[in-house]
């Protein structure tokens, strides 16, 4: 008898056996997760010294349990244990990782996830975000600029540094003149570019020789080492001598460095336009203390005339 109806007894046990495990599947598909509004850093640096140099874990609990949170590598290997068996209520919840081990050495660059541990539920779900760690600092490489003398008055005639580079991967470029932060770049890619300085750090035109470099700072938060100082100056208008003793009635000479075609000036009650580097001005027949002023667009300078 058993011989006769064993096998499709044996079928049918199966079948049972296979539906049943099919609606418990579809029965778990159905129940809401433990977690949702999972939200996780994607990319951080632990040696960026900036605000990005952990990576923080939310996530919110349906229900009180008892957590505990691991991060682990690409073979699921545990590199760092976050939270131990820790009682936690329903609502949110928050971890830091600093990107250490659990010896407080720190890990590899790399692609890491998140492990969550419900003792309660007695389940444990791999979050699906993947945390980046980066500490490898970008590069800066072919650093060009022109022209080494600039003048920034509005006339189109050299008035910005143009400044060419390569970098290595996504990054934006940071200006720093005589060692101080002027100008930051947007988030450019991996290749070359360029952007111009109009001479001016806080909103305040330099004047002179000035030392500029550049750095290199990743998503990641990671800045590349400085390039080699950059040598620019900057000529707006100069007049000189700037003090100037004169006999009354006679003729006088001030040189004037400027790249405008023409400057305007004002002495004395007069007016006049000049072409040159220099202008020749008459000292009034009274004796005292005069001022020329002389206007680039707008910019402006002046000498002072003492007439004996």
């Amino acid at each position: 008898m058993l011989k006769r109806f064993g096998p499709p007894i044996l079928v049918a046990l199966l079948m049972v056996a296979t539906g049943v495990a099919f609606a418990v599947t579809e029965h778990l598909k159905l129940q809401p997760s433990p977690i949702r509004k999972t939200r996780i850093t994607k990319l951080f640096s632990p040696t960026c010294q900036c605000d990005g140099s952990k990576a923080v874990i939310f996530f919110s609990l349906r229900r009180s349990e008892r957590v505990s949170i691991s991060i682990v590598n690409p073979d699921d290997k545990e590199v760092r244990l976050l939270m131990v068996d820790e009682s936690k209520p329903k609502g949110r919840l928050r971890a830091v990782w600093n990107g250490r081990d659990n010896t407080d050495r720190l890990v590899q660059s790399g692609d890491y996830y998140v492990h969550v541990h419900l003792a309660i539920e007695r389940r444990t779900i791999l979050l699906p975000n993947v945390i980046r760690l980066d500490t490898k600092a970008p590069e800066i490489k072919s650093v060009k600029l022109s022209p080494n003398t600039i003048s920034p008055d509005g006339d189109g005639n050299n008035d910005v540094v143009h400044i060419k580079y390569r970098l290595n991967e996504r990054a934006s470029v940071l200006l720093f003149v005589d060692g101080k932060l002027a100008e930051t770049t947007r988030y450019r890619a991996g290749k070359s570019g360029r952007f111009d300085w109009k001479g001016a750090v806080d909103q305040h035109t330099l004047t002179g020789w000035h030392s500029l470099t550049l750095k290199a700072r990743d998503l990641a938060g990671n800045v590349s080492k400085p390039t080699e100082p950059m040598p620019v100056r900057l000529r707006i208008l100069k007049v000189s001598p700037t003090r100037i003793k004169v006999a009354a009635g006679s003729t006088f000479t001030l040189a004037i460095s400027t790249d405008r075609e023409s400057v305007r000036w004002r002495f004395d009650g007069g007016i006049g336009l000049v072409r040159s580097s220099t202008l020749q001005l008459s000292a009034p027949s009274v004796p005292g203390r005069y001022r020329v002023v002389i206007r680039s667009g707008p910019n402006r300078v002046s000498a002072l005339v003492i007439v004996r």
